[in-house]
């Protein structure tokens, strides 16, 4: 990962979490509202991809990245939910149904689709696949 993209990276981890103590519409909105913010973002790169707006589609990624972290804190603020728990939490889950990203060789695409479903049906069986 390149050192500008985690520089970038931490500015926005900045931005929102002042965005959570200073802004007075984020103090006045819920998690619903940003939902409903991320929906509309969603639609909107849609309609990027299908004009082929790169310049737009990047502006509207963003946008969508953006309105993902306020979504987090304000779960956190509202639910006292733990942003470091969310993110381990999907760290894991990731990593436990693709493990095949740590492995040296490489898999085709039907074996990667069996092993995730495999992963994601015994995580919600409760068996440990490892």
């Amino acid at each position: 990962m390149k050192k500008e993209f985690l520089k970038e990276f931490k500015k926005l981890c900045d931005i929102v979490q002042r965005n959570i103590e200073k802004c007075p519409w984020v103090k006045s909105i819920n998690l619903n509202t940003m939902i409903n913010e991320a929906s509309s973002e969603i639609k909107e790169i849609e309609e990027a991809l299908l004009s082929e707006d790169i310049d737009n589609l990047e502006e509207e990624l963003g946008d969508l990245i953006y309105d993902a972290f306020l979504i987090l804190k304000i779960a956190e603020r509202d639910y006292n939910i733990s942003s470091d728990k969310v993110i381990k939490r999907v760290v894991n889950k990731i990593s436990n149904r693709k493990p095949w990203l740590f492995w040296k060789e490489s898999i085709s695409r039907e074996e990667a689709a069996k092993i995730w479903l495999e992963r994601k049906n015994a995580e919600k069986t409760g068996d440990n696949i490892g």
